[in-house]
């Protein structure tokens, strides 16, 4: 396998195979975030339908990436990945009145998505990145269930949250205990977790 910078990645398919690409089964299901938001809909908020372009365009960086595992596919894959979260929580701000936490929010984030995306060019800290996007996902994730309550949608939203819940946890045991079964785990994130997050956004675009 040839890349123009070495680095070592940390998924489960080609693991169990010394390391070696393409990742065939990683590779398809990556496809699947692509047609998340063509089936399920573009969105009207100005920031969320920067998500779905981020989506559409993730499905095919995260199929190259998978194919090739070169540093070029992660950065295309990782970094369309954190602007995609980037966008998701400027549009839950429109919903906020408080101007305080609007502004505390948009330079938390204008200052942590740059610093995100320096320390991921470091390739001896590839192993971290399924961290370090959970940690900046969080926030996200707190603004969703703080409006789910404020306007009374929090069922629809838990349950939503956990379709995205169940990619995410499958894709830390492939990380952590990678065999011929957790292998599929990736593949799981990749189905489950954007469909979660993307069906939450949809129904924050309805409200009026």
């Amino acid at each position: 396998m040839c890349n123009s910078l070495s680095f070592s990645h940390n998924f489960c398919e080609s693991r169990i195979n010394n390391n070696d690409g393409p990742e065939y089964f990683n590779a398809v299901s990556s496809l699947f975030m692509t047609l998340i938001p063509l089936l399920i809909g573009i969105p009207n908020n100005y920031h969320f339908k920067k998500v779905s372009y981020m989506l559409i365009i993730n499905g095919g960086c995260s199929f190259y990436y998978h194919y090739s595992l070169s540093w070029l596919g992660k950065q295309l894959d990782e970094i369309t990945m954190l602007l995609a979260n980037y966008y998701y929580m400027n549009g839950l701000l429109n919903y906020y009145n408080d101007e305080n936490i609007i502004n505390i929010a948009n330079i938390s984030n204008s200052i942590m998505l740059p610093v995100i995306i320096s320390f991921n060019t470091i390739p001896q800290y590839d192993q971290y990145f399924v961290y370090i996007f959970s940690l900046y996902c969080f926030p996200t994730c707190i603004f969703i269930f703080d409006l789910a309550l404020k306007n009374n949608i929090f069922k629809s939203v838990i349950m939503n949250s956990t379709i995205s819940i169940i990619g995410s946890v499958a894709w830390f045991i492939s990380e952590h205990n990678c065999n011929y079964i957790t292998t599929y785990g990736h593949i799981i994130w990749h189905l489950c977790f954007p469909l979660g997050i993307y069906r939450i956004l949809k129904i924050y675009d309805n409200i009026e």
